[in-house]
């Protein structure tokens, strides 16, 4: 977090970070049309930024950024709404996006929870995690996820958190293609079928520390029925393997595909012949922690 040296109690930012699916194993439909899932989850380096200012009262969420709201229709915005009887005044949120939106790298669930934490250290409100928490269950299915970050197992709807020991510093070479993708549409045309879940077998990993496994245990449900609207997710994922990446994996429902690489020159090399290769939009980053 950075605090403004002008104004240190009445204009903050906070950085709002991306993520990716390690894993994502898809379960039956749930009776509130969701469907059961198990995801290992990972906070990474790309980051969008929020400035936050106190105003009299109200909200308001301001993004520049093509294509994406601003207004009622931001996440961050419906994030204010649940606290805000909880405020003794109102928000000025500015988004400087970073994050592709409609990525699959969660960019709009991590605005969401930067805008629940900013408020709060805004007017120094000391809500307790566990209040973060079921405000960002209110507002979507990934945003409790970003409240705490890091590694973090990932189940029910997405809401339902458990922390797990933090993976060691991997280099991501994200691509993005020039196109989104409907998340209620992938699920929807996701059918079920008999297979060994990843996510089992990713944590076992973890916790033994038994870092060179991780790889080959990475698994993504969602892939196959994405892939089959867009060939286009295929083809990067082998252009990243053969590029050196130890595996490669959409996240999410996509359809930006990441690539694993164990050190910064090989994945900056490799984010370099995509570009000129491809001309999609491409991100080197790295896995971090928890704040």
């Amino acid at each position: 977090m950075m605090i403004s040296g002008e104004n240190k109690k009445r204009e903050i930012s906070l950085a709002s970070y991306a993520k990716i699916n390690l894993t994502l194993d898809v379960g039956g439909l749930r009776p509130d049309g969701y469907h059961e899932i198990a995801s290992v989850m990972q906070t990474i380096s790309l980051a969008d930024t929020l400035w936050f200012a106190r105003l009299p009262s109200g909200i308001e969420v301001i993004c520049k950024k093509p294509g994406v709201p601003s207004g009622s229709a931001n996440l961050a915005y419906k994030a204010l709404e649940v606290i805000a009887q909880q405020l003794p005044g109102g928000v000025r949120v500015l988004i400087e996006k970073r994050i592709p939106w409609g990525a699959g790298l969660g960019g709009g669930s991590s605005n969401a929870a930067a805008a629940l934490k900013g408020a709060d250290l805004l007017y120094n409100c000391g809500m307790k995690e566990e209040e973060l928490l079921r405000a960002a269950a209110e507002v979507g299915s990934d945003v409790p996820f970003f409240i705490k970050g890091g590694t973090a197992l990932a189940e029910g709807r997405g809401e339902k958190l458990t922390e797990l020991p933090q993976l060691p510093v991997f280099w991501l070479v994200l691509v993005k293609p020039p196109f989104t993708v409907s998340t209620a549409e992938i699920y929807s045309l996701y059918q079920s079928k008999e297979k060994e879940p990843r996510t089992p077998g990713l944590i076992a990993a973890l916790q033994k520390g038994e870092y060179h496994k991780i790889p080959a245990l990475l698994g993504n449900d969602l892939e196959g029925v994405t892939v089959s609207l867009y060939p286009e997710i295929g083809e990067i994922k082998e252009q990243l393997l053969l590029l050196g990446a130890s595996a490669a994996l959409m996240s999410g429902s996509g359809p930006t595909v990441f690539g694993l690489f164990h050190d910064q020159g090989t994945a900056r090399q490799a984010a370099e012949r995509m570009r000129k290769e491809s001309g999609l939009d491409v991100f080197v980053c790295r896995t971090c922690s928890a704040d």
